[in-house]
């Protein structure tokens, strides 16, 4: 059995109550988790790293959540496809907002972005980002627009605090 990927907190001086954190589950290779985490706790988010599928569902299967995905377009070994076909399967998690992300696609990647775009939708990706060269502000304004209204650690809480408190 994985280990589940830990949680970093964001990395600004005024953290933020936990009804107002995000969590950001970030698929992809260890250079560019580590730039994509680092941007969004720069910014408040919480972010996890994963750089498997069986690592991510390590994560979203354990007690915690992810308010958005973020995975990398071409994964070196395994398919983005793969994996968000058994993302949209599973009921938990067949809304979490997922953004596919083409960061320094390479070559191939730029020839083969139209169709990658195309499947991933059909699959239930959000959307789908091109990013030849990485552009923190693009990616938190690109986050932003997925993110729900209320964090769901949050609404998970507001939701336990109106069933405990409701007349049986």
């Amino acid at each position: 059995m994985m280990d589940e990927p830990v949680v970093e907190a964001a990395t600004i001086s005024s953290r933020l109550p936990a009804k107002d954190t995000f969590r950001i589950l970030i698929m992809d290779s260890v250079e560019h988790t580590d730039i994509l985490k680092t941007a969004c706790k720069d910014v408040g988010h919480s972010v996890i790293g994963a750089h498997s599928i069986e690592e991510a569902f390590a994560f979203l299967n354990g007690k915690n959540h992810a308010d958005v995905i973020v995975c990398a377009a071409y994964l070196e070994d395994e398919s983005l496809f793969d994996f968000l076909k058994r993302l949209r399967e599973d009921p938990i998690h067949e809304n979490t907002m997922f953004m596919t992300l083409a960061l320094a696609p390479g070559y191939v990647g730029t020839k083969v972005n139209a169709s990658t775009e195309k499947a991933g939708n059909v699959l239930g990706a959000n959307v789908f980002i091109n990013m030849p060269v990485f552009d923190g502000p693009l990616l938190i304004a690109e986050i932003k627009k997925l993110l729900p209204a209320t964090p769901r650690l949050e609404q998970e809480k507001q939701d336990g605090d109106a069933k405990a408190n409701s007349p049986s």
